[in-house]
């Protein structure tokens, strides 16, 4: 079985690509400059420092080698910037994926998530195959529920009690959308 490569994804603004160790500052200094990446996400540390970042990476070339998660640094078309990140979590068994994604602040409400996700799902159904893509967000975070639903995901309902941070137990809304 060949391997698959991490595409170049280019959209009308912005660049999918394999993040690498020159990004590491620009993820740092984006990811430390509000806690609300870490309380709006499962795995994002606050504060995030330059070994998160190095993680990150790894699990980026890791996920590739494995073909097991597919890790995108979301990059503005025009400068060649670092904005955020988008991945692909592949359950092989099941023929599915969930999906996450961040983006700086500064970007927020834009469009360029929507943007991004749109083009995971595509590469996900097209390049990979996949049945299903899947994501969830904090009943807190309406604007990542937003972005799902304008990328064409569907509410599935809510996972109560879903996971545990930071001492609270966090209900999740699950969105969906299957390559038919």
């Amino acid at each position: 079985m060949s391997r698959i490569q991490l595409p170049r994804i280019i959209t009308k603004r912005l660049i999918l690509n394999q993040p690498s160790l020159n990004d590491l500052e620009k993820i740092s200094s984006i990811l430390n400059a509000s806690e609300l990446y870490s309380k709006n996400t499962i795995n994002i540390p606050f504060p995030y420092a330059l070994d998160n970042a190095k993680f990150w990476v790894k699990l980026a070339d890791d996920g590739l080698k494995n073909q097991d998660q597919y890790i995108f640094a979301i990059r503005l078309k025009e400068r060649n910037e670092l904005i955020g990140g988008i991945d692909l979590g592949i359950d092989k068994p099941f023929n599915k994926a969930e999906l996450g994604y961040w983006l700086d602040q500064q970007y927020w409400n834009k469009g360029f998530t929507t943007e991004a996700v749109k083009s995971i799902i595509q590469f996900g159904f097209e390049e990979l195959k996949l049945k299903r893509i899947f994501a969830t967000h904090f009943t807190s975070n309406l604007s990542s529920g937003r972005v799902m639903e304008k990328a064409g995901m569907k509410k599935e309902g809510i996972l109560k009690c879903h996971t545990y941070k930071a001492g609270v137990y966090q209900d999740h809304v699950l969105y969906a959308v299957l390559n038919e």
